[in-house]
C-alpha cells in the first residue's frame, strides 16, 4: 500500500521529524516506517500537537540509542508500530519514558530478549502516576508497609489474677478465656500504608490505594504478609511514628473513648511489604531501567 494513497505530504512531514542526524534511528525504524500499516501515521501528525509530541518523543528515543556501543537490529512490527502510535500522543515524561526504553530495548540484539510483547498491555493499562512509582522504587527489593487493626477481646475474669487455689467451675472459664475469648475479634482501620504517597511527587496522592490494586491488577507486585525482613525494622518504625503518626494518634484516641467493662481495646500493627513478581522484575529490567 502507497503511503501516499491519500496525497500525503508524508515526504514532508518525515523530513520535519526525522533529522539527517538520526541515521540509527532510520536504521532501526526502517521495517516498522515501510509498514502499509503504518498509514495512520502520516495522518495523525499533520495535526500540529501530535507532530511536536512525535517529534519529542523520537529525539529522546535517537539520544537513548546514540549513547549505546550495541547491535541495532530492525524494531519488530509486533512492538514499534503500537509505540510509535503512543509516541503521538503521550508527553507525560515518566510515561513516555517507559515506551522509549521498550523500544530501545528492542533496538539492540543484545537487549530484544528483555523485551515481552505482554509489557505493551500492560503499559497501556498504567497511569503516569503509577510509572512514577515504578521508577522511583526501580532499584528497591521490597516496599515495606503496615496496617492497623483494632484487637476487641473479652476482658480476663477478676480471679485470674488472685493467688489462690481456683474452683473447678472457675478453672474451665479461665480455660476457656485463654483459648477462645482472647482471639476474638480484629477490625482492619487502615491498610497500604507504605509511604509512597508521601515520598513520591504525585499528582493525585489520595489516589494511591488505585494505583497500588491496579501494579497488582497487573501482575507485577504482591503482597507479603507472612515474612518480614529484619533490614525493614527502621523502615516500619518510621512508618508508625512518623509518616502515619497522625493516624494511629487518631485511633489510639478512638479507642480510649471505648473502654468497656467486658471487653479490651487494643490497636494491633500488622508488618507486610509489597514485592515485585518475576513479571514485575522483566518489566523494570525492559521499561524503566535504562
Amino acid at each position: 500500500m502507497d503511503l501516499k494513497l491519500f496525497d500525503l505530504p508524508t515526504d514532508e512531514i518525515y523530513k520535519d521529524v526525522f533529522q539527517p542526524s538520526m541515521q540509527k534511528v532510520g536504521e532501526a525504524l526502517s521495517t516498522v516506517l515501510n509498514t502499509a500499516n503504518l498509514i495512520l501515521l502520516p495522518l495523525k501528525l499533520i495535526n500540529e500537537k501530535s507532530r511536536i509530541y512525535f517529534k519529542d518523543n523520537i529525539k529522546r528515543y535517537s539520544e537513548k540509542i546514540e549513547k549505546k556501543d550495541l547491535t541495532i537490529i530492525p524494531v519488530p512490527e509486533i512492538v514499534g508500530l503500537p509505540i510509535l502510535d503512543k509516541l503521538t500522543y503521550i508527553n507525560q515524561k515518566e510515561l513516555s519514558e517507559t515506551f522509549l526504553n521498550l523500544l530501545t530495548k528492542a533496538t539492540f540484539k543484545e537487549t530484544i530478549d528483555l523485551v515481552h510483547p505482554a509489557f505493551l498491555n500492560i503499559l497501556n493499562n498504567l497511569s503516569a502516576e503509577e510509572a512514577k512509582i515504578l521508577f522511583f522504587y526501580k532499584d528497591t527489593e521490597r516496599i515495606p508497609y503496615i496496617e492497623l487493626y483494632v484487637h476487641k477481646y473479652k476482658k480476663p475474669p477478676s480471679f485470674m489474677s488472685e493467688s489462690r487455689v481456683k474452683t473447678k467451675k472457675e478453672l474451665q472459664e479461665e480455660i476457656t478465656y485463654s483459648f477462645e475469648e482472647r482471639n476474638d475479634t480484629y477490625i482492619r482501620y487502615a491498610s497500604n500504608l507504605t509511604g509512597i504517597e508521601k515520598r513520591v511527587d504525585l499528582i493525585f496522592p489520595k489516589n494511591i490505594d488505585i494505583y497500588i490494586e491496579n501494579l497488582q491488577h497487573n501482575g507485577l507486585i504482591f503482597f507479603e504478609t507472612d515474612l518480614i525482613n529484619i533490614n525493614d525494622l527502621d523502615i516500619y518504625k518510621r512508618l508508625k511514628e512518623e509518616d502515619y503518626k497522625e493516624i494511629c494518634d487518631e485511633l489510639e484516641n478512638t479507642l480510649s473513648e471505648w473502654k468497656n467493662e467486658d471487653y479490651n481495646y487494643e490497636i494491633d500493627i500488622k508488618k507486610r511489604s509489597i514485592q515485585f513478581t518475576e513479571l514485575g522484575k522483566s518489566f523494570i529490567k525492559a521499561c524503566i531501567n535504562e
